[in-house]
């Protein structure tokens, strides 16, 4: 099988798909960049009782910034993310930490395990869904967002992706709504019948339904991780 994965080379997908006999093409599409903000006033996480963030370059905003996490409530979106923030959590005293698989999990994870009075300051990007926010608002949680990095389409994307004929690829990997909205119009026209698209999760999977109106089919992987991208191609 050859896949495309649209996603920045990663040694974790590249050698559990390569190992599985699949032929993959990492071609990136965003680029992220981790602001640098004044912490005073509201954006200061001393006035929070709890840090919400959603991906790595949150945890890298986090790190970057020296943030003092002493006696906070942690609340992550994904294993890998989880695995960045409780590494540098380490180093401080008294801190909870709970990760669930992505966002609406992640609100019911903390509407059940902390008080509602609870204040969260969100460390988010400039494409957030505004899933997790929705529902901690419903249950009158406070909820401050900030944006602490921004995600574009890299540049020279679209030249890359005129160098390949992607006609050939049976499965391609999908890793975010931004994403899609970057890359579904051009590749609608160009990928092949049979070809099966696949997101990194719902709300992706929700993203491709309305750019490709339900042409392709599209499979969710189950987790997060390279095991479940790993899974919904052996299963086609």
């Amino acid at each position: 099988m050859k896949c495309l994965l649209l996603h920045d080379p990663d040694p974790r997908y590249d050698n559990v798909l390569s190992d599985n006999n699949i032929q993959i093409t990492n071609l990136p599409v965003l680029q992220t960049t981790v602001l640098n903000l004044d912490h005073s006033s509201d954006n200061s996480p001393a006035k929070h009782d709890g840090i919400i963030i959603s991906s790595k370059h949150g945890a890298k905003f986090l790190i970057k910034n020296k943030i003092d996490i002493s006696g906070k409530s942690l609340a992550i979106v994904g294993p890998a993310t989880a695995k960045i923030v409780r590494k540098y959590a380490d180093q401080f005293d008294d801190v909870t930490l709970v990760w669930e698989d992505n966002a609406s999990l992640l609100s019911q994870t903390i509407l059940s395990s902390f008080p509602r009075s609870h204040s969260w300051i969100f460390y988010c990007g400039n494409k957030a869904l505004d899933i997790l926010p929705s529902i901690l608002s419903e249950h009158g949680v406070r909820l401050k967002q900030l944006v602490v990095y921004t995600v574009d389409k890299r540049p020279e994307f679209d030249k890359d992706l005129s160098l390949f004929d992607v006609g050939v690829f049976q499965a391609v990997v999908f890793f975010s709504p931004s994403g899609v909205d970057y890359t579904g119009e051009f590749l609608r026209d160009k990928l092949s019948d049979g070809c099966v698209l696949v997101a990194f999760g719902k709300s992706t999977a929700a993203a491709l339904s309305q750019c490709f109106s339900n042409v392709f089919v599209i499979r969710i992987c189950e987790h997060p991780t390279p095991s479940g991208v790993l899974d919904v191609l052996m299963s086609l």
